[in-house]
Order: C-alpha cells, then sequence, then structure tokens
C-alpha cells in the first residue's frame, strides 16, 4: 500500500484514505503512522464511523470505476468478496482484478472454479473476478476493460436511437394517411360516394377509432422493443 500510494502522488494522482474512528484516538499518535503523501493538501483522508466495517467499505469503494486487490489478511478477504457479491447478483458491474503475486490468490479461483463446476454460480468465475500476476498487468486490463465497455454503450446507444427514428416515422402523418386510404373492415367503401351524410360520419368515426387504436399499437410494440433491449443490455452489465 506504502508503494502505491507513493507511485500515484508521484503520477499526481488523488489518493483518498478512509479509516475507522475506532483507530482515531484523541491525543494519539495515528496519524503519524499514516503515508507520509497525507500531509499533502491535495489528498484526502476520510473517517468512517459505527460498530462494524461496513461504512468503511462503503466509502472505500465510492465512486470507482474498477477495484485493484493486492494481497492482504482478512479485511482484505472481506473487502474483496462482498464486492464479489454484489457484482455477481448483479448490484454493481464495476471490474474486480486480484494482483495474483506468486500465486497468492490461486486458492480463491480454485475455490470459483469448484463452485461453477457444482452449479452454485450465476456467472462464470471469469465474470466475477479477474488475475493478473503483476500491478502493471492489472491496471492494464481494467483499463482494456473499461474501453470495452464504452464502445458497447456507444452501440446501444445508435442502436436506440434507429428505433426511435423508425417509431417516429411509423407514427408519422403519412403512415397514418396509408392507414385511411385503405377500406375498413366496417364496409367503407372509399371509392363510392354515400348519399347517407349520417352513415357516412358513423364510418368516419369508426375508422378514426381504428386509426387511433393502430397508431397507440405501433407505439406500444416500439416502446416494448426498446425495453426489451434495455433490459438485453442491463442483463450483460450483471
Amino acid at each position: 500500500m506504502a508503494a502505491m500510494n507513493r507511485g500515484a502522488n508521484d503520477g499526481d494522482g488523488a489518493i483518498v484514505g478512509v479509516i475507522h474512528e475506532a483507530f482515531v484516538v484523541d491525543g494519539s499518535d495515528w496519524f503519524e503512522g499514516a503515508h507520509s503523501v497525507f500531509n499533502s493538501t491535495k489528498h484526502t483522508f476520510i473517517t468512517a464511523k459505527g460498530n462494524d466495517l461496513q461504512q468503511r467499505k462503503k466509502l472505500l469503494v465510492e465512486g470507482a470505476d474498477g477495484l485493484v486487490v493486492l494481497p492482504g489478511g482478512p479485511g482484505t478477504w472481506d473487502e474483496l468478496w462482498e464486492m464479489a457479491c454484489a457484482r455477481h447478483i448483479g448490484f454493481h458491474a464495476m471490474p474486480i482484478v486480484c494482483v495474483n503475486v506468486d500465486g497468492y490468490y490461486d486458492n480463491f479461483k480454485s475455490i470459483l472454479v469448484r463452485a461453477h463446476e457444482d452449479e452454485l454460480l450465476y456467472k462464470h468465475p471469469d465474470d466475477i473476478l479477474h488475475f493478473e500476476e503483476t500491478p502493471e498487468a492489472a491496471v492494464k486490463w481494467i483499463e482494456t476493460y473499461q474501453e470495452s465497455t464504452k464502445q458497447q454503450q456507444k452501440k446501444v446507444i445508435r442502436k436506440r436511437t434507429s428505433m426511435l427514428k423508425r417509431m417516429q416515422s411509423n407514427l408519422s402523418g403519412s403512415s397514418l394517411l396509408v392507414w385511411g386510404r385503405m377500406p375498413s373492415f366496417f364496409g367503407d367503401d372509399v371509392s363510392g360516394d354515400d348519399d347517407d351524410d349520417k352513415a357516412s360520419e358513423g364510418r368516419k368515426s369508426k375508422r378514426a377509432t381504428v386509426l387511433r387504436g393502430a397508431a397507440i399499437f405501433v407505439a406500444g410494440v416500439t416502446v416494448g422493443l426498446l425495453a426489451g433491449s434495455r433490459s438485453r443490455v442491463g442483463l450483460r452489465k450483471m
């Protein structure tokens, strides 16, 4: 962690440290135990509260685009598996990569494979956690994942725009005029003259009802297609 703080600081990055209030004691030298980079005003120290670690874990990932997990102890495992579980069931779509130094996380990888083989997972292990051997490879994987996600989102936006244009075309006046030229199934023959004004008005009213129903039907189908497309995109992100 100290090396990561130094690297982020040297690269002019912004560092956010999160400490639990249990370790902040008046009159103690707790801040002196923090990394020296936090002496700079461009970095932030946040104090989490509560009688457990839930708020601290929430603050650790707040605003994050991805998670890089270094080798660590039970605290790191707790943070890792909570976020892996949340990704597994769809609470977030952030990519998670473990830096598997000297095979440190091999057993975690084996657990996921075994759970998949025993049909205990909703997703494939690769869709829950990713493993890289070096920090450089882990960061590169995160960047590639994010770029791929952006490209997919652009495709979805183009598809939705095309569908909206088709919907506008379907509901345009020209489309309704085509319907208006068609003889209705109520027996209205548009090619002949009708001397009965009352009967003519009645048929026009029925035709208008059919046209309104057709327009609503077309709009409903188009909205349904859009909603279905959004659902599929949401499921792919989970």
